[in-house]
């Protein structure tokens, strides 16, 4: 069984697992109710995955890395690695995942370095992201986050009493727009029968909140081109910042060839982060 590490403030307490470095719980003391989803495998065995070395999938899930065909199940596989620690304080715990063998020759043929650090600020949470790209080559990948977050929060209350707030004005690209309605989208399990994700890009918006107008979380996410919200009708909706998504109609376009596809020379660290906010 996967370590797990616990880091407590007097506004939260958070436990992080070494299994995809996903956070297991993160409890707001103000009312004593879970805001992460627990990982239930009736609806989705797994919590808040990180996504690399790529995000969703194309039909075929085959990749081409240096000319070779790789086969990567949806979202790659960082979300089911077991990250090493490499450090722990009051505040802030620091998990690590790099490239094996295994990885190398099955799955994603570049030495990385993937490094996580949690930070704990108040009733925050931030959260950093390293990447290293330690090949002689440059290297391509996409990246990006799927924190579920418990919808509703309270036994007593319904998914359809919560809505994800805009904090900007929204009239860009994406599915459904109708949906967002004076910076809001009221939420209601029909909404995912004809798109089971909702797909936002290019958003002027940078925090999303989850409330029911009196507890939730908001989550904050600068510079993130693509935003995905999912739930499969289960006691939970995701909000998930991407760096970059893949397209159904790159079927045998070479990875480093796709459109948002983050290339990073040898030796150079990509660097991105966004925060949860329990109230």
């Amino acid at each position: 069984m996967s370590k797990s590490y616990i880091l407590e403030n007097a506004k939260v307490r958070l436990e992080i697992s070494e299994d995809g470095a996903q956070i297991y719980s993160f409890i707001y003391k103000g009312d004593g109710l879970e805001r992460i989803w627990n990982g239930d495998p009736t609806y989705w065995k797994q919590r808040n995955p990180i996504l690399f070395p790529m995000v969703s999938n194309t039909p075929d899930k085959v990749q081409i890395f240096k000319g070779k065909e790789y086969h990567m199940g949806n979202h790659g596989f960082a979300r089911y690695s077991e990250f090493s620690f490499v450090s722990q304080s009051d505040d802030t715990l620091v998990l690590r995942l790099q490239d094996s063998a295994e990885t190398y020759e099955k799955y994603y043929p570049y030495h990385f370095k993937l490094v996580v650090t949690y930070h704990l600020l108040g009733a925050k949470l931030e959260i950093l992201y390293r990447i290293k790209n330690d090949d002689e080559e440059e290297m391509p990948f996409g990246f990006g986050l799927h924190p579920a977050f418990r919808c509703p929060i309270a036994d007593d209350e319904k998914f359809t009493d919560y809505h994800i707030e805009f904090s900007s004005l929204e009239n860009g690209e994406g599915y459904p727009y109708d949906l967002i309605k004076d910076h809001k989208i009221a939420l209601d399990y029909k909404y995912f029968d004809v798109m089971p994700t909702l797909l936002y890009q290019n958003l002027n918006s940078s925090t999303f909140t989850l409330s029911n107008g009196n507890r939730g979380v908001k989550v904050s996410a600068v510079g993130y081109p693509y935003l995905a919200i999912w739930t499969p009708k289960a006691p939970f909706i995701c909000i998930e910042p991407w760096m970059y998504h893949s397209s159904r109609d790159e079927v045998g376009i070479p990875f480093k060839d796709r459109s948002s596809v983050i290339c990073l020379k040898p030796n150079k660290t990509f660097v991105c982060s966004y925060s949860i906010e329990a109230f």
